[in-house]
Parts: structure tokens; C-alpha cells; sequence
């Protein structure tokens, strides 16, 4: 499914290709990370890996003959995975005009840093610029291209990979950290980020109690139809730790059958009914077009002022979660599904 353009330039613009993800990250490239800040950070995750450590993937195998220190990334994902167990990276990827998300804006301020040191990713990662960074290890849990790059990359450092042939894909973020962690000798931490994570949504949860048992159904408006994102068999995770269900429509699309016909909106009806416009006029059809449809306010939860809509700066973390993220999406769409669960 191609990926919202954005009249802003961030980090995730999503660049036209459902397997393609272009990820970069802002700002100019900066100073040197802080050792004694990274030091501090990871002294609470205890060491537990073995070197000589073997970093298997789908395309080979590399080898770690110590505790890295120096890290490099491909990814957003693992950018953010990195500044989660507290590393700031020697190298990030960074796409044209893109700028830093916040929640990595934050992560690094709390790292004692403000800049990274960032190649252009436009025309795919750059080897020459990663080498010249010196990496120990290459974080590529999520890298969209690593097909392509496993073999230049390895030339370079031992690779942290996305594991399995569907890894890519059908890895979650926790799994893509713990990885990292084990990789990175921050175990502890790996699983102390992904317990946090988890006590968020529990404490979201506790404190909207009016959430449980709701039925939900989102859907994205892309440039060639309005397509059904939480059907039966798709990462939910993030709806249902709040405690929302799927209806009972949702069951009747799949990864490859996620299209809703204008005709025929009324499948999206549900307790709560979340939208994303993320692709604006470029959309089947604008929010203004499809909110003016009379077979749209004919939808019980529109009718009934249990529609929201979600944010274009949401819409990317949410459909690309990291360790970062998540907390984010969180904070940004807790007030929006209480709005939408009242009716106001």
C-alpha cells in the first residue's frame, strides 16, 4: 500500500511503496555522542551476552568478537531502538529535507545529546559514510533493503538483522529490540524498555475503564481506496492493550483484501471509528469529501459523534511502532478515543 506524502518533512514520509519504507532522520549532521551520558545510561542493564557472539540473518552470518560501543543504523526503527537502551549512534540514515521526530528529540535530550550524524539516505544507505563511522555494529533489525545491503554492510561490522524470512515484516518492536539487546549486551535494558512500554498502556487502560469492550475499526483513506487497517489477523496490539475489540465485520478482510468501496462504508461502523487522511488531496477521497457523504453520516458512529480522526502525525508511528513511538501515539491518541468513546 503506497505511503502518505507529507507537506511537512519528517523522518517517516512515506514514500509511495507498501515495501518501502524511506527511513531517515533530521537534522543536520552534528558533535560527537556523549560516552559518560551512554555509560550512565546503560550501567543499569547488567551484562549478560558472551563474546565471540554470532549475529545470525536470513542472508548470513557475522560475528562480534567483543561488547560493541560504537553503533551504526539503517533505520528509523533502530534508531530508535538504540536511543531506547540509551546508545546514541555514530551514523544514522537521514532522508532530504526529513526532520527528527519528537520522540526521538526527547530520547536524545535525555541522552545529554541534541544532534546526530546523519548521511543522506535518499539514494539508499550509504557505505562510504557508514565505514567512515567506524561502526562496531550495523543495527539493521528493520532494514527495508538489507536484501540488498547485507553484503557491502558486513564488509563494514557484524550485522544485528531482523530474524526469519518473514522478519521484516512479522517482527514486532519488542522482538527487534530484544535483538539489539542481546547484540548490544543490554539484555536488561531490552526488556526493562519493553516492560515500561507495557506499564504505559496498562496505566492508559486502568485510567479509561470506558474502553474495554469497545469495538473499533480504522481505516486509512490512500490514494486508490479507503482501506480497512484493523482487520481480523493485523497487529491490533496497540487498540485492543487498551482494551477495544474488533467487530464482527472486521473478520471479513485480510492483508489481502483491505478495501472498502465508497458504496459500501457503512462495514466501518463500529463503537468507535477512527479515519487517517495521511495522504490529503492525494486521497480516493479528502476528509471534507468523505465527512460531505451522505452514506458516511449515515454510519451509526458517525451519526452518533463516535468518529475521530486520526492525526497524519500519528498515522506513520502507528502503523511503524518502535520502543519510542508507541509511548508517543499513545500521549497523542488516549484524548481523541475518550472523545470519540463519549460522543463529543
Amino acid at each position: 500500500m503506497p505511503r502518505p506524502a507529507r507537506t511537512t518533512p519528517s523522518r517517516r514520509a512515506l514514500l509511495g511503496s507498501a515495501a518501502v519504507l524511506s527511513l531517515a532522520l533530521g537534522g543536520l549532521a552534528a558533535c560527537s555522542t556523549s560516552e559518560e551520558t551512554q555509560a550512565a545510561a546503560q550501567s543499569t542493564a547488567g551484562g549478560s551476552s558472551t563474546y565471540p557472539l554470532t549475529l545470525t540473518s536470513p542472508f548470513g552470518e557475522t560475528t562480534l568478537e567483543e561488547k560493541p560501543e560504537k553503533v551504526a543504523v539503517v533505520s528509523s526503527v533502530d534508531l530508535d531502538i538504540a536511543l531506547s537502551l540509551g546508545v546514541v549512534p555514530v551514523i544514522s540514515p537521514l532522508y532530504g529535507e526529513a526532520e527528527l521526530d519528537p520522540w526521538e528529540t526527547t530520547a536524545l535530550e535525555g541522552l545529554g545529546e541534541s544532534d546526530l550524524t546523519t548521511y543522506d539516505s535518499t539514494d539508499g544507505v550509504d557505505y562510504e559514510a557508514i565505514a567512515a563511522a567506524a561502526p562496531d555494529v550495523i543495527l539493521a533489525t528493520s532494514g527495508w533493503t538489507l536484501d540488498e545491503d547485507y553484503e557491502q554492510l558486513s564488509k563494514i561490522a557484524p550485522i544485528v538483522s531482523f530474524q526469519g524470512a518473514d522478519g521484516l515484516t512479522g517482527m514486532t518492536w519488542a522482538e527487534r529490540t530484544a535483538e539489539a539487546g542481546k547484540a548490544l549486551d543490554l539484555a536488561a535494558k531490552a526488556q526493562e524498555v519493553v516492560d515500561g512500554v507495557a506499564a504505559k498502556f496498562e496505566a492508559a487502560a486502568a485510567a479509561h475503564p470506558e474502553f474495554a469492550g469497545r469495538t473499533y475499526t480504522y481505516a486509512v483513506i490512500h490514494p486508490e481506496q479507503i482501506t480497512y487497517e484493523s482487520y481480523d489477523g493485523s497487529d491490533t496490539s496497540f487498540f485492543e492493550r487498551l482494551g477495544f475489540t474488533l467487530p464482527a465485520a472486521a473478520s471479513r478482510f485480510s492483508a489481502g483484501n483491505q478495501a472498502v468501496s465508497r458504496e459500501n462504508v457503512d462495514v466501518l461502523d463500529a463503537d468507535v471509528l477512527l479515519v487517517g487522511y495521511p495522504f490529503g488531496d492525494e486521497g480516493l477521497l479528502t476528509r471534507s469529501a468523505l465527512e460531505s457523504d451522505a452514506l458516511f453520516q449515515q454510519v451509526p458512529a458517525v451519526a452518533g459523534k463516535h468518529y475521530a480522526v486520526v492525526d497524519d502525525l500519528v498515522a506513520s508511528p502507528l502503523a511503524y511502532p518502535t520502543p519510542l513511538s508507541e509511548v508517543w501515539v499513545l500521549d497523542q491518541l488516549v484524548p481523541v478515543l475518550a472523545t470519540a468513546v463519549a460522543g463529543s
